[in-house]
C-alpha cells in the first residue's frame, strides 16, 4: 500500500535543467539581484558523491579527464568538486610514493642483508679476483 501512495508524493522531486543553471551562474551581480527579488533564480543544489567507486575512472584514467579549455566545458559546483577531489587524490598519491621511497632508503641502509648467491657464480667471482690479484702482482714485479 505504501508503494502505491509513494507515486502521489512528487513534491520533493524537481527536474534538473542544466542549461538554466549554467546560464544563471554566468549572470552579472545586478541581474542576479533582480532575479533574487523576483525569486526566479534557480539554485544549484546538485550534490556529487566524489567517493563513489563507480566514478573512480574520472580520477585515475586519462581517458576521462575534464578539459577546461574545451568550448563545451561548463564550470559548475559539481565539476569544481570533481576537480578538487582529483587534485586531492593526486597529492595523496604523491605523498604515499614519497613515503615509500623514504622507507625503502631506510630499509636499505639499516638492514644490509646478504642475498644467497649461486655457487657457480661465487666460484667464478673468486677465480676472477685471484687472476686480477696475480696480474697486479706480476705488474708490480715488472715495474721494479
Amino acid at each position: 500500500m505504501a508503494l502505491l501512495m509513494m507515486d502521489d508524493e512528487e513534491d520533493d522531486r524537481r527536474h534538473f535543467n542544466y542549461e538554466k543553471i549554467v546560464e544563471q551562474q554566468n549572470l552579472s551581480k545586478k541581474k542576479k539581484k533582480q532575479l533574487m527579488k523576483k525569486e526566479e533564480l534557480l539554485e544549484d543544489d546538485f550534490q556529487v558523491n566524489v567517493a563513489d567507486t563507480r566514478f573512480q575512472a574520472l580520477y585515475t584514467s586519462h581517458l576521462f579527464n575534464l578539459d577546461p579549455s574545451d568550448p563545451n566545458f561548463k564550470k559548475t559546483k559539481a565539476v569544481e568538486k570533481i576537480l578538487e577531489e582529483k587534485a586531492r587524490q593526486r597529492e595523496q598519491k604523491q605523498q604515499n610514493l614519497a613515503k615509500q621511497m623514504q622507507e625503502n632508503e631506510i630499509g636499505k641502509t639499516g638492514n644490509i642483508t646478504k642475498k644467497s648467491v649461486d655457487p657457480a657464480l661465487s666460484m667464478l667471482i673468486k677465480s676472477i679476483k685471484n687472476k686480477t690479484e696475480q696480474f697486479q702482482a706480476r705488474k708490480k714485479l715488472k715495474i721494479k
